[in-house]
């Protein structure tokens, strides 16, 4: 795998993630994410350095690239006002990075969870099936589908404990 596949499967739903909130639009963020990437593939210097600095560079280029978006829909469109767009300013930036941190987080820990939790959890809480329906597709017993679905909480739990503290703090400080 290519440095640049590498860095493209490590963050680009963490970026979309990141963008979505300021263009209201799965479509229009996965376009900014794509756009971001091609200018780190116009800088090859870029793809040399280590991963930290492309992240950072790919969440600067996504953020001017949103930035331009709203200011292109606010300029050229007599229809902005009904789009909800918001200017962007630095406590959503903060609170949108916090936020595709913590979902790329939970994506990885859940495809790191033993099969059956991991099949149990999305079926469950990114799919909405009840434990029935889940039983009858895994072809599981629904107090298998409970006893996967505890021990994926559980292990999760453990994994995010220090980090929900971290959110806890940084939400009641930002509540000060």
């Amino acid at each position: 795998m290519t440095r640049f596949d590498h860095t493209f499967k490590t963050y680009f739903v963490q970026l979309c993630t990141f963008a979505y909130p300021f263009v209201r639009s799965q479509d229009i963020a996965k376009d900014i994410v794509h756009d971001a990437y091609l200018v780190l593939i116009n800088n090859p210097e870029l793809l040399e350095k280590e991963s930290l600095i492309q992240k950072s560079f790919l969440y600067s280029t996504v953020k001017n690239l949103a930035m331009n978006y709203q200011r292109k829909v606010r300029l050229s469109s007599k229809y902005s006002s009904s789009l909800n767009i918001e200017p962007i300013d630095d406590t959503d930036l903060m609170d949108n990075l916090i936020r595709a941190e913590v979902i790329s987080a939970l994506h990885k820990e859940l495809n790191a969870l033993p099969t059956g939790c991991r099949h149990v959890c999305r079926l469950i809480y990114m799919e909405g099936k009840k434990y029935e329906e889940v039983a009858s597709e895994l072809k599981i017993s629904v107090n298998t589908v409970k006893s996967q679905r505890s021990l994926a909480i559980r292990l999760l739990r453990e994994k995010f404990s220090s980090i929900f503290i971290l959110i806890s703090i940084l939400l009641y400080i930002k509540l000060l």
